[in-house]
């Protein structure tokens, strides 16, 4: 055989898998959020309306657990997907860094599932308020594993810019957690247990569709010779993710456990002993459904947007850095503001005509809650750009002085608030959270739009109604399409031209 035989390249039997484009990935978050949600709320309707008010709060327990303890667990590793993916992919080392993070990931994993099972009847006793549920926790503890990594996939594919798989990956996980639960209410309990095991069996399969997936990238990448690494193979790469990687592990606990602190004063520091807290904590779960989905919307937005904001920081192309910011910032805020009052209008709907009254608390809280989970949108998008500046820390040490306030005005205000001072509280440690980082990032040469100023203080109108948080959101609506003050001209322009366009059925 010839020398200039042996010199052919491989054929290329597939194409390349090339990453999408920043627009393609809001169109693609913007669908998955709108399908993913449309299905999770008739399956949350469903689940409350069959479920007892007590049996919601121990569901709600559960699944607080697990979002807690899974980042946990994994010391950040993959919250540092989305800055570094980029940069080992670059340098060829893709495939070294996905096995060396998958590995690290397995074992801690695995250590943190015994050590749960192990003490299971202390974290009944503390996080669920008897040690009677301690074979729920032997539960979670056996789940645990399929959540980390439903959680490492959609973060390692999100990283790589390929939001079309996270798409499919979360789709079918959401598709299966629905239909499970009714199959195993109708052929098992009709108990949280039953909404527990549905949820890890949608998570492996979802976990399962994933692992595919990356089989098929890493074939891509071999065929087409992109993982040949450019730089020496024992360049450290836990010496550049691992600093990073324990401030976002910091940053997530602190998150989460902001997330939970207010379930854990009520399982701990309600001052009636004689009250099911279990069933309070049901009652406020109802209220956080709508809620919830403005916050998951913002860490959405911003682990979507961080790949493209490194791309233009690596670029050193700080002014497309703060236009990116502003723009997701003010977009995000202003989603929440104009849901937040079309799900206060229909709220007696749904907890009149379709929940019978059942969580009338619930309703109560409603407007609290929408008000602190849009600050909270807000404030993971605004966070982002401290991971820019590799200075995760600051965020992290705003969400600490966050969560001693909301922990100590709880303590103070649930003896005599009960439920509401504890919610109340929560409100006051978001607004400081996102004031601080804010202002902390102005101080960092982050230029912030008048704008953002405007719809974060609009968001508080929340409070006091639908009728003055309406008022307060016409104008902003107005302003939007009529003057610059939130969106440049040009914006504007270009927006309304492509609306026009779209409506019109015409490619843009």
């Amino acid at each position: 055989m010839s020398q200039a035989t042996l010199s052919q390249p491989r054929p290329k039997s597939a194409q390349k898998i090339v990453a999408d484009s920043f627009s393609q990935s809001v169109v693609l978050i913007s669908v998955l959020m709108i399908v993913q949600r449309g299905i999770g709320f008739v399956r949350s309707f469903y689940v409350c309306g069959t479920l007892s008010a007590a049996e919601v709060g121990r569901w709600d327990l559960a699944f607080s657990f697990l979002m807690l303890v899974a980042p946990l667990a994994v010391f950040g590793i993959p919250g540092s997907f989305g800055r570094y993916v980029a940069r080992f992919e670059k340098k060829g080392q893709q495939s070294r860094f996905l096995r060396q993070t998958l590995l690290a990931c397995l074992a801690l994993t695995l250590l943190a599932s015994v050590s749960i099972w192990w003490f299971r009847e202390t974290v009944a006793r503390y996080f669920f308020g008897s040690a009677d549920d301690a074979p729920l926790v032997s539960l979670l503890a056996i789940g645990l594993p399929v959540v980390v990594f439903f959680n490492f996939a959609t973060s390692w594919f999100s990283g790589k810019r390929l939001n079309r798989f996270v798409f499919r990956i979360q789709f079918a996980q959401t598709l299966f957690f629905a239909l499970l639960c009714v199959v195993l209410f109708q052929l098992t309990s009709v108990s949280a247990f039953s909404v527990i095991v549905a949820y890890l069996v949608s998570c492996f399969v979802g976990t399962t569709l994933a692992a595919s997936y990356t089989l098929i990238d890493g074939r891509s990448e071999a065929e087409h010779g992109d993982d040949h690494e450019t730089t020496d193979p024992a360049d450290p790469i836990w010496r550049k993710i691992l600093p990073f990687a324990v401030w976002v592990w910091i940053s997530n606990a602190l998150i989460n456990l902001f997330s939970v602190c207010d379930r854990l004063l009520l399982v701990n520091f309600y001052p009636d002993q004689q009250v099911d807290i279990q069933f309070l904590v049901g009652q406020y779960h109802t209220a956080c459904i709508f809620p919830l989905l403005l916050m998951t919307i913002g860490a959405m937005a911003g682990s979507t947007g961080m790949p493209y904001l490194s791309k233009d920081w690596e670029s050193g192309d700080r002014q497309a850095v703060a236009d990116r910011m502003n723009l997701m910032l003010k977009a995000i805020g202003l989603f929440c503001v104009t849901a937040s009052v079309g799900i206060l209008l229909l709220a007696p709907l749904l907890f009149g005509q379709i929940w019978k009254d059942k969580f009338a608390m619930g309703e109560s809280l409603l407007p609290m809650t929408l008000c602190y989970c849009s600050l909270a949108a807000m404030t993971m998008v605004a966070q982002k750009y401290f991971w820019c500046l590799e200075k995760t820390w600051i965020s992290s040490c705003f969400l600490l002085l966050g969560l001693v306030c909301n922990f100590l005005v709880g303590l103070a205000l649930i003896g005599d608030f009960g439920i509401d001072g504890v919610v109340a509280s929560t409100l006051i440690s978001h607004a400081i959270v996102l004031a601080g980082v804010l202002l902390i990032s102005k101080y960092h040469k982050l230029r912030i739009d008048f704008g953002v100023f405007v719809i974060s203080i609009a968001l508080f109108a929340l409070c006091f109604g639908k009728w003055i948080a309406l008022l307060c959101l016409i104008p902003l609506l107005l302003s939007v399409w009529f003057t610059p003050l939130l969106f440049s001209d040009p914006f504007r322009r270009h927006a309304i031209a492509k609306l026009r366009s779209t409506l019109a059925g015409n490619t843009p």
